[in-house]
């Protein structure tokens, strides 16, 4: 940011440039700049002024009511100055810093030599920080350069270049909706709602009362917990991303080894403390990380409180200013250290998207992650509507990432959170608090009085799709203990599809999705049932037509030599109990899906007992003249006996009786967990583990 380059361009007020792909346009601050010391520099906020100035990474905030270009100037020749650069807001926005750290990322056009390239950066005295890819550079300004704002915009008009993006330091937003009644409660209700009222132990002779609830109206966490026999795999690690962590927190700590590779994205050590330094100069607590990460995996402890998945490890990640750097720092940290699953419920305070270079990367950790299968990614969506401008405000940043996993909110009443930001990008929603819901119990920190100490707590109050990402992203490592081999593209398939459809009907469009609910309210119970199902090479072409023992008699189903075989053409296809858009929607399959087309009825094919599709989404496939009926999951009874039923519930006749360690195939799953294990014979899911 040389003064022989400011002398030669004129200066700007306003810049509009490409970043993360759309149009953003800056205004710059009429009374803010930033500036950066040497090492050998005292701060003023480390000499006790009244109120020391805001800082953000490592520039140090400056105002100045009247004329900040000549402050700004008569800083810059300060000895241990180091670096002074002008203050941007997004326009209309000015409540917020945005401060170009003098670092950019530049991607060439194909074709352009590497010769060609070294050539240009050299042009606007750019030094090379890191090669991120081919023809991909993070560059910085150097003494010889533009300011980076003007460099990008240089960068952007020339024919060569297909990307050139200044680097911004700016605070985190945290994506938290406290409700001001109510502290915490014993019955964490978003993972099992009765309906019924609940107390606050906090508050003698308190309850929340029942109409607060809605029975059902929850993410089905203790169902799924006993459906698997465990409260998940003590081998998986969630990376949980956010402002800091009470470490000593029962739980987080847990049994002692619970949290692993702790990591500061900015300063890149392990100090992952919850202290913060406010804008006066004084030290706070923030609780958001500690209340996200225990919502996600927190321990079980004496107060009987826990996270989804209680037995997985969590990769504790601080990240309290964002940075193009930090950001990369913490995602791939996440990854080089084996995280299974990410939750981030952080995002920028503006609609501001995600730069290319943070948004490659993220692309590469949700492709390359876990030996290849992917990390999927849980993003809070945001929240405030409507927004400081009083227009609603669509998901963006983080949240719109195609690779993230968009999670919004609804409440306990099963209706969606009002607060909660959305669109096109929403992909699941999941129980916290809102409107006339009650908020999530969960772990919580505070400044002592002695203002050095933490105090450690619980809270009813948390909330925000700040709770509903960590809770998805908690299911999500129960999905993972029943079937450790899941991609993310089966992730997303196995949520959409299991989800449960709340609200208002005409949410949804053809494809079942909604803006506002995504694909539905995440059912862990069923997510883990099929994620179970997949296990074991479901899908493999077999020759012999399965059978069911019960009670000593074999049933076989019928053998289906040369049947014809379809694939789904459409993003997502609805399984109806019946040949017409009339009944009822049992199911739903995804795009190149592969059926058994067993009849055709009314422009519908009949695809399994009460199971049809649309024939005009069905491409059908060339038969081979082989036996082709697909691999059937297997299931091995439990209990000492299970009785079998005519129909997917105890109000149908018993027709058998199977006994403990019994194997049966598993042809279809009801809505309510009943397992089809032949014609016209059902068993209770909970009771069968499938082998």
């Amino acid at each position: 940011m040389a003064k022989e380059k400011e002398e030669k361009v004129p200066k700007v007020d306003e810049a509009t440039f490409s970043y993360g792909g759309v149009q953003l346009k800056l205004t710059k601050s009429k009374t803010e700049a930033a500036v950066q010391y040497t090492g050998s520099h005292e701060r003023r906020g480390a000499r006790k002024v009244a109120e020391p100035p805001t800082t953000i990474e490592n520039f140090e905030v400056v105002s100045s009511k009247r004329d900040i270009d000549k402050k700004l100037d008569t800083l810059r020749e300060e000895p241990d100055v180091a670096v002074g650069t002008h203050v941007w807001h997004v326009e209309g926005e000015d409540d917020t810093p945005f401060i170009p750290t003098g670092s950019l990322y530049v991607e060439f056009e194909a074709g352009v030599s590497e010769q060609e390239q070294r050539a240009l950066l050299e042009e606007y005295g750019l030094s090379i920080e890191e090669e991120a890819g081919p023809g991909a550079y993070r560059v910085r300004v150097t003494q010889l350069s533009p300011n980076p704002i003007k460099c990008a915009v240089a960068l952007q008009a020339h024919a060569h270049v297909a990307v050139a993006e200044p680097e911004f330091a700016t605070t985190p937003a945290q994506r938290d909706f406290s409700t001001p009644s109510g502290r915490f409660t014993t019955t964490q209700w978003h993972h099992e709602n009765s309906g019924q009222a609940i107390p606050a132990i906090d508050v003698p002779n308190s309850i929340y009362a029942a109409n607060h609830f809605k029975r059902g109206a929850d993410a089905k966490v203790r169902a799924a917990w006993q459906y698997l026999g465990s409260m998940g795999s003590t081998g998986l690690k969630i990376a949980v991303i956010d402002t800091g962590f009470a470490t000593n927190h029962p739980q987080l700590r847990g049994n002692g080894y619970k949290i692993r590779t702790p990591f500061n994205a900015a300063s890149r050590n392990t100090d992952v403390s919850p202290f913060v330094q406010m804008g006066n100069g004084a030290y706070g607590v923030v609780s958001h990380g500690t209340s996200c990460a225990a919502v996600a995996a927190g321990a079980w402890d004496t107060q009987g409180i826990t996270g989804a998945a209680p037995n997985a490890q969590i990769i504790l990640i601080k990240l309290d200013v964002l940075t193009d750097g930090a950001i990369k720092n913490a995602f791939e940290h996440a990854m080089l250290n084996g995280a299974d699953v990410i939750s981030c419920s952080l995002g920028y305070p503006k609609p501001v998207p995600l730069s290319t270079y943070v948004t490659n990367y993220l692309r590469k950790v949700a492709r390359e992650g876990r030996g290849g299968r992917g990390i999927p990614m849980f993003f809070a969506a945001g929240n405030a509507n409507p927004a400081s401008n009083y227009m609603p405000r669509q998901v963006s940043d983080f949240a719109a990432h195609p690779d993230g996993i968009c999670v919004t909110a609804s409440n306990s009443l099963d209706l969606r959170s009002s607060y909660s930001f959305y669109g096109s990008n929403a992909f699941i929603c999941a129980p916290s608090n809102g409107d006339a819901g009650v908020g999530i119990t969960t772990a919580t920190c505070d400044l002592a009085t002695d203002g050095r100490s933490v105090v450690l707590g619980y809270t009813s109050g948390f909330g925000g799709t700040s709770s509903a990402a960590p809770l998805a992203a908690g299911i999500c490592a129960l999905m993972l203990t029943a079937n450790p081999n899941l991609r993310v593209a089966d992730i997303k398939n196995i949520l959409g599809q299991t989800a449960d459809k709340i609200g208002p009907l005409n949410s949804y469009d053809y494809r079942g999705h909604s803006d506002f609910y995504g694909y539905g309210r995440i059912n862990a119970l069923r997510a883990v049932q099929m994620a179970a199902s997949l296990a074991g090479g479901g899908g493999v072409v077999t020759t012999t037509p399965p059978s069911t023992t019960t009670g000593g008699t074999t049933t076989t189903e019928p053998a289906t030599p040369s049947v014809p075989t379809g694939k789904v053409t459409s993003t997502f296809l609805n399984v109806r109990s019946g040949p017409s858009t009339a009944y009822a929607k049992v199911g739903r399959l995804n795009q190149g899906d592969i059926v058994r087309l067993l009849d055709k009825v009314s422009g519908f094919w009949r695809i399994g007992s009460g199971q049809y599709v649309h024939s005009a989404y069905i491409q059908v496939l060339p038969t081979t003249g082989a036996s082709t009926v697909v691999t059937t999951p297997k299931g091995k009874v439990t209990p000492t006996y299970l009785n079998v039923r005519s129909g997917p519930s105890t109000a149908y006749g018993r027709v058998g009786r199977l006994r403990a360690g019994d194997i049966v195939n598993v042809y279809e799953t009801s809505r309510d967990g009943w397992y089809r294990v032949g014609t016209n014979q059902w068993v209770y899911g909970r009771y069968v583990q499938l082998v």
